[in-house]
């Protein structure tokens, strides 16, 4: 009896407890109170912050920032060396003669100066207007008809109206001068408008037999194709065509993609799946509303692959078997596809799209490499039935050079099978890439290096950021507004709000000058210890580029890794040996005989010469390579040659081969 009271007061006593505790909290929550806390954090400034971004921009980015800067801040401008000269010359005078005042501390302008000032000129300048009559009485005949005709021309003159400048601003073309200066109707100085694949693709569908439907069709086709000028036929953009949204697809997925999942997800499963897929990754959202589409859970989502997942959502779509859709030809599945997109029927996409690929560069619109290169060898004309039937069912053999292979299958000779190699082999394999034509790219070096008197002296490329400065007229106005303020002791609040805003654009742009002083300053010092320690690459070249990390570079010059980073990102340096990034400098290094390293790079190098000059009839394999390298000293395995290689973009030795 006891121990059954016992247990009946336990819960009693905790029920209480728990009730002291919530009333406790609920009245904390409800009071206020202050609280000292001692932490520590670390707060960037402003200021700081712009100089990290700074340090970021290359010159040209740099100058861009100045002129954002120059149209926001008014105590910002540009100034010529001379300029700047006679601008400091005149601070010198005024300061030196401090009883006079300016004519800006005036608040008068040059103009309005003169206009107010009496001049001691006058009488003679009347005197001068009236000299003209009196020697007219004097003149002859003939030097009074002369005088005559050139205060004529001269009144004549000064009436004559420019009405090209009168009627400047007018919309009527027709008042409008056709003279030009040589200067500025220079040809050089325009460029053509190069006409874009898209462009030139559906002008000729506008002027070919097309109409109606067929254009909305023929322009459908022409937007999906790629650069190279192909229909592409995966499963993924298969997908996409039928407007499943390419984040379910993306191979490098951001926060914003993360972000558009868990909206689709929201939509699908509702707020309560949404807020549990907060911490998820972007695979596993993917899983998540691919499994809601198809009806599966998201682990059995999580087993397809990304191509799976595309095939399954097409068939979803279309309404068959995922199993029939995998088995479909993709060239064939394309059609059915755009159909369903469009809403008409496979036969009239494919009539169109035969249309399509008539247009001009030849091989366009085309859903395969085999198909690209059919319909170019078509139109040059060539009968060959092997050349089409290994176009047909042998290409990734003959991208091989299995020639043996294809000509037991086809029971043909191998110097026929090497033929039509050769044929092939002059064919285009991109052809939307024949009408796009890639816009130079100019670099313009930040820092320079010159080797002058047996000595190397750097240079950075200051642009517009060396001609920066506080402009003088604005700096004097504000600190005479300044004195005047300080004189009356009072001011009312648009004068104050006047007085801070000018305030605080004169220290900002203060500060921006001191930035840019202070990253002028680190990426001369970075560059000037990155071209010390690369000494041997300025006066031997790029085969004695030593190897080089962020943390060498930063204990030379006492900074940090990021900073270096940040310095050596997007930035160019002319060296006597060429231009190359800041970054081609770091490089990880190999082990050599003589003890020292030698950098990937230039082993790379390395690797381009010998294969540039190896017998293309024997190339040289991996494992030669590797070979040929350790006789210089450098210890390398074949595996390392090969990945080299593959960096380089350089074939392996079988694909290398000439055939005869």
């Amino acid at each position: 009896m006891l121990a059954k009271v016992v247990k009946l007061e336990k819960p009693s006593l905790a029920k209480a407890k728990s009730n002291r505790v919530l009333a406790k909290v609920a009245f904390m929550a409800l009071s206020l109170h202050q609280q000292l806390r001692q932490t520590q954090k670390l707060i960037m400034t402003p200021q700081m912050q712009q100089s990290i971004q700074l340090l970021q921009l290359n010159s040209m980015e740099l100058e861009q920032m100045i002129s954002e800067e120059m149209m926001e801040n008014p105590f910002l401008e540009l100034t010529d060396d001379e300029e700047n000269l006679q601008s400091q010359n005149d601070d010198r005078d005024g300061q030196e003669t401090g009883a006079e005042t300016p004519a800006e501390d005036s608040g008068l302008s040059d103009q309005a100066k003169a206009d107010s000032t009496p001049s001691d000129d006058g009488p003679a300048e009347r005197e001068e207007t009236v000299q003209p009559d009196q020697d007219r009485n004097d003149a002859t005949p003939d030097e009074l008809a002369g005088k005559e005709d050139r205060e004529e021309f001269e009144k004549f003159e000064k009436n004559d109206v420019d009405w090209d400048n009168e009627f400047s601003d007018s919309d009527t073309s027709a008042y409008k001068s056709t003279r030009e200066d040589s200067e500025e109707s220079d040809f050089t100085t325009y460029t053509a408008l190069n006409e874009s694949l898209y462009d030139s693709l559906m002008r000729q569908a506008r002027l070919s037999v097309l109409e109606g439907e067929e254009i909305d069709i023929a322009e459908f086709i022409i937007g999906n194709l790629d650069e190279d000028g192909f229909l592409d036929c995966s499963p993924e953009n298969q997908a996409m065509i039928l407007l499943y949204p390419p984040e379910l697809f993306t191979t490098r997925p951001t926060s914003q993609t993360a972000e558009r999942l868990r909206q689709m997800l929201r939509k699908l499963k509702g707020s309560e799946a949404a807020v549990y897929a907060v911490e998820l990754k972007p695979r596993q959202l993917v899983a998540m509303v691919v499994g809601a589409l198809l009806g599966i859970t998201p682990d059995e989502a999580m087993t397809m692959s990304r191509r799976e997942q595309a095939v399954a959502l097409v068939a979803r779509k279309l309404k068959k078997p995922a199993d029939e859709v995998d088995e479909m030809r993709q060239e064939d599945l394309v059609l059915e596809t755009l159909a369903w997109r469009l809403k008409t029927d496979p036969q009239s996409i494919y009539d169109v799209l035969e249309i399509v690929q008539d247009f001009e560069p030849t091989g366009i619109a085309a859903r395969n490499l085999g198909e690209c290169l059919r319909l170019q060898a078509e139109e040059q004309g060539i009968r060959n039935r092997v050349l089409y039937e290994v176009l047909e069912n042998h290409l990734p053999d003959l991208q091989q050079k299995r020639f043996r292979e294809i000509a037991k299958a086809l029971d043909v000779s191998e110097s026929r099978v090497q033929d039509v190699f050769h044929t092939i082999s002059r064919l285009d394999p991109r052809p939307g890439r024949s009408t796009t034509k890639d816009t130079a790219r100019y670099i313009t070096p930040d820092v320079y290096v010159k080797k002058v008197d047996g000595r190397y002296l750097y240079f950075l490329n200051e642009g517009d950021a060396g001609r920066l400065r506080i402009a003088s007229n604005y700096r004097r106005m504000a600190s005479r507004n300044a004195r005047e303020a300080a004189q009356n002791g009072s001011s009312n609040g648009h004068e104050a709000g006047q007085a801070q805003y000018a305030n605080e654009k004169y220290k900002n742009a203060i500060w921006l000058i001191k930035n840019i002083e202070k990253r002028k300053s680190t990426v001369l010092r970075v560059t000037e210890a990155i071209m010390e320690y690369q000494m041997e690459f300025l006066e031997k070249g790029i085969e004695h580029l030593r190897p080089l990390t962020l943390r060498n570079i930063a204990e030379v010059v006492g900074m940090h890794e990021s900073t270096i980073a940040r310095v050596t990102t997007k930035k160019y340096v002319e060296t006597p040996r060429g231009i190359f990034e800041l970054k081609f400098f770091f490089s990880s290094g190999l082990e050599t005989d003589s003890g020292s390293d030698a950098s990937s790079r230039s082993i790379k190098e390395m690797i381009t010469q010998m294969i540039e000059g190896e017998n293309s009839r024997k190339p040289l394999s991996d494992q030669k390579i590797a070979d040929m390298l350790k006789e210089k000293g450098v210890q390398i395995a074949r595996r390392t040659v090969a990945k080299y290689r593959e960096q380089l973009k350089i074939l392996p030795a079988k694909l290398r081969k000439e055939v005869n």
